[in-house]
Formats: C-alpha cells, structure tokens, sequence
C-alpha cells in the first residue's frame, strides 16, 4: 500500500542500482500501451524518470524490488471453539476484538461473506537511511478464515516474513486468554510418526498440481528426533557448494516414483534419529514461461509455505529471470501448493490413526 508521494529521483536511482528491473518497468509500461525498445538501466531510469506514476503502479514496483520481503509466505492452523452458537459469527467477534496496541499490527479491515472471513492486518517495516523508495514499505498480513465444521475454522496467516508467525501467534495466544472458549489446534509435524513425516514430503511433491510439474529438489533440512538433548541440524541447500550432488540424488528419488529416503544422506540421517523437518521444491509452469521455489515446513507449530523465489520470462535475456512476481500471481500459487499440503497432511494423519486403531483391536 502506498501512502505516500514518492519522488522520481528515488525510483530512478532504484532502477539504476538494480533493485528493480528494467523488464519490469517495461512489462508495467506495455499493459499501459507504452513500448520502451531500450534495455539498459541508465536510459530506461532516464525515460522513466519524467512520468507522473499512480499509486498502482508505484505498488506493482514496490512489490517488485529483489527483497525477501516481496515473497509471499503462508501459515496454517485450526482455531476451535468449545462454546460455539454460531462459529463465524463467534469467530467474526473474536478477530473483530482482537487488541493490537502492544503489537506492530493496526487492524484495517474484516469482511465477511457466508462462511469466509477475511481479516487484513497493516504494519510498517522500516529501513532508516536506505533510498525513500524503499526506506518505508506498508506490508499487509491477511488472515483467511473458512469453515470447517460447526466448531472448527481453518485459519491461513499470509505474511511477508519468514518470522511473522512467532508476532501473530504472539497476539494470538493474548486474545485466546480472553476467549476461554477458544483453541489454537496447531499442524504440526510432532504428532506424525518418523515415518508418516518423510511419507509427508515424500507425497506432497507426487500429487498433480495443475498447469505445473516438478523440476528439482532446491532444500532439505533434518533435526534430530524430540526427546533428545542434541539440537543438531543438518541440511543440504542448493546455493551452497558441495551440496548439489546429494539434492541432484533426492530429486533422481522423487522422479523416479521411490521415496527421499533412498538417498544415501537421506537415509544416513533417519538412521541417525533425525527426521525431515523442511523442503524446498523448484516447480514449471506448463502454461506460460514461469517457475517458483516454495519450501514447505512447520516453524513455530504451523503447517508453513513459502514463496521463496520466482522466476518470469525476460525478451532481454530469452530466459526465465530470478524476480519477485507480482502479489496476484504468487496468491494463486501459494493458494495451490497450500491447499495441496494441507490435504496431504490430513489424508496421512487420518491413514496413521486408522492403522493405530487397527494394530490396537488385533
């Protein structure tokens, strides 16, 4: 969101540095019916540099600049209540009471519509002495609440840092303190088994996500089993060296239809009393020239999925370009991959209960 005026100057001195780039602007400039034939940052900061930009493209921009922070980022869990007459007016009344003022958030809007509640939270995130441009950016925390039974809804934080969860959940626990009659259930990945957890990630990247296919394993991180004294972490993460021959196996797994665990490093691991905590997935669009990296765990309890990069088509360069997606298009890639998850999550939780109860009765 942008409140306020912007100066030129400030945005072309962006375009030069390479925060934002020049097939960006030149992608915001088409659908306006503005053709830029140059491809250099100087020249195109200097044609830029003179227009009377709206607000929404200031926004687009500001969405677009190479940031952590322009990558969207959803959390996951159940909030239930034991008292319920109505679970989304109770719900509706419980997010509309929400007190904010020892926090960084500002309440801005609830809107509700039959069984969905869309509640949109505002903070500003500050850079003191960077560029104006980027110095102070408005980020936006939207919660979307759906019905799930007549006392359960399923809550879905997006927010744009990896961290967010931990201040949310922080509100969160202060509000439910005053609503006795409500619960967090949280996702979590304690309550499977060490083997339904390697199952979760293994099954998560062989269900069909439409207009999409698998490409590579970009991240796996392991931690030692609860009950342990040992913290320990491992993990292989595809930007680090050495690491690429070991993710290069786990994908070769995946694509060939067995399990992640057939990886030596994998398997090394479980041996070790260490289950898989985190995943990093590199996906293709199909319909157009286009592909994300999202990473799937459970910081902080919560079923969480992460926009870690996107890449989009650049006539530059004829090849995909590392830069952040416009909101719109990573909402509805976010809202694929979480929903996929999260029924994936279910399905394995309810096949462990059912296998429990049949070893308990034989």
């Amino acid at each position: 969101m942008v409140t306020n005026y912007v100066d030129n100057k400030e945005l072309k001195r962006v375009i030069e540095d390479g925060k934002l780039k020049t097939f960006r602007i030149r992608q915001i400039l088409k659908k306006q019916g503005i053709i830029l034939t140059s491809t250099n940052a100087e020249q195109i900061a200097e044609q830029v540099y003179p227009v009377l930009w709206g607000t929404g493209d200031i926004e687009k921009m500001s969405q677009s600049i190479e940031d952590g922070g322009n990558y969207l980022k959803s959390s996951v869990f159940v909030l239930t209540n034991s008292d319920v007459n109505n679970i989304m007016d109770d719900t509706e009344d419980f997010f509309s009471n929400f007190s904010f003022r020892e926090s960084k958030y500002s309440l801005m809007a609830i809107v509700r519509d039959g069984d969905n509640i869309l509640v949109k939270l505002r903070y500003a995130l500050s850079r003191p002495g960077r560029n104006a441009f980027i110095s102070t950016q408005y980020k936006e925390t939207e919660i979307k609440i759906n019905k799930m039974s007549k006392c359960e809804v399923l809550v879905d934080v997006r927010q744009a840092s990896s961290s967010e969860m931990k201040d949310f959940n922080r509100v969160l626990e202060s509000q439910i303190k005053k609503y006795s009659s409500f619960s967090a259930k949280h996702i979590s990945l304690q309550v499977l088994t060490n083997e339904n957890r390697v199952a979760f990630f293994d099954e998560f990247v062989k269900k069909k996500f439409a207009g999409w296919r698998f490409e590579t394993v970009t991240k796996i991180e392991l931690k030692k089993y609860e009950g342990t004294d040992d913290e320990e972490t491992r993990e292989l993460d595809g930007e680090e060296e050495g690491t690429l021959k070991n993710l290069q196996g786990i994908t070769s797994a995946i694509l060939n239809g067995t399990s992640i665990r057939n990886n030596s490093f994998v398997q090394e691991c479980l041996d070790n009393n260490f289950y898989v905590s985190t995943m990093g997935y590199k996906f293709e669009s199909i319909a157009d020239l286009r592909a994300v990296v999202v990473e799937i765990n459970f910081k902080y309890d919560d079923l969480k999925i992460d926009i870690c990069k996107t890449y989009e088509y650049d006539s530059d360069v004829e090849d995909l370009r590392l830069h952040p997606s416009e909101y719109s298009v990573q909402e509805a890639i976010l809202s694929m991959f979480q929903k996929g998850a999260y029924e994936k999550y279910s399905e394995i939780l309810e096949r462990q209960k059912k296998e429990a109860l049949e070893i308990k009765l034989s």
